[in-house]
């Protein structure tokens, strides 16, 4: 194995550690923090998969983890969990419109890579479900 492949292998191994911190932290929470936290446990790790896979460009993966997180918020369903659950939802959507810009700017202009389109149709596709589903 010569040199550059060896800086190769370990570059592709490592990540900031802004990517592998939990995205959102509870605080304050009706119901106690259990039912929440055991979801917002499962949503960051979903999180920290967006966001390794938003580093290597592979948007259609960040986009799906950022989905399945969403979808993981309307599992809490009790009154004392709708603040922790709409706190979440707007996160997760914030996040989505973050990657559909920036997929925006991308494909279009002077300067566009229309490899990205399909990733930018599926962002738009999904954050249209996910502000039907609010």
């Amino acid at each position: 194995m010569n040199l550059m492949q060896k800086i190769s292998l370990s570059v592709k191994g490592t990540m900031p550690d802004y990517v592998k911190e939990n995205k959102i932290e509870l605080l304050v929470c009706n119901s106690g923090k259990q039912n929440c936290k055991e979801h917002l446990h499962v949503i960051n790790k979903c999180y920290i998969d967006a966001n390794s896979y938003h580093l290597e460009k592979d948007f259609l993966n960040s986009i799906e983890s950022l989905k399945s997180a969403f979808l993981n918020t309307c599992n809490l369903q009790e009154a004392s969990c709708l603040k922790c659950a709409e706190l979440f939802r707007s996160t997760i959507t914030k996040s989505l419109e973050n990657i559909n810009d920036e997929l925006q700017r991308m494909t279009t202009g002077l300067i566009s890579n229309k490899s990205y389109m399909t990733s930018y149709k599926e962002s738009c596709a999904v954050l249209k479900d996910l502000k039907k589903a609010v």
